[in-house]
């Protein structure tokens, strides 16, 4: 297969965390409350018993009513 059709991909380099610093779980913890401060949590309970949480800004609440979820 040395003279395959296809092209060989390059790999995509390993994400860094240059970008950002790895948070403790209670500083991570404290952004994801800051994330979703303000939305509304609504949730959606299938048929095999799995539930889907969403949180949702105010303005969308309707929208997401009418695909069958809940507000809490």
């Amino acid at each position: 297969m040395a003279d395959s059709p296809k092209r060989a991909r390059a790999r995509k380099p390993a994400e860094s965390s240059v970008l950002s610093p790895p948070l403790s779980p209670a500083e991570h913890l404290a952004a994801l409350q800051v994330r979703e401060a303000g939305k509304t949590i609504m949730y959606q309970v299938d048929a095999w018993g799995h539930v889907e949480t969403r949180f949702v800004r105010p303005q969308n609440v309707a929208s997401w009513l009418a695909k069958g979820f809940v507000v809490r």
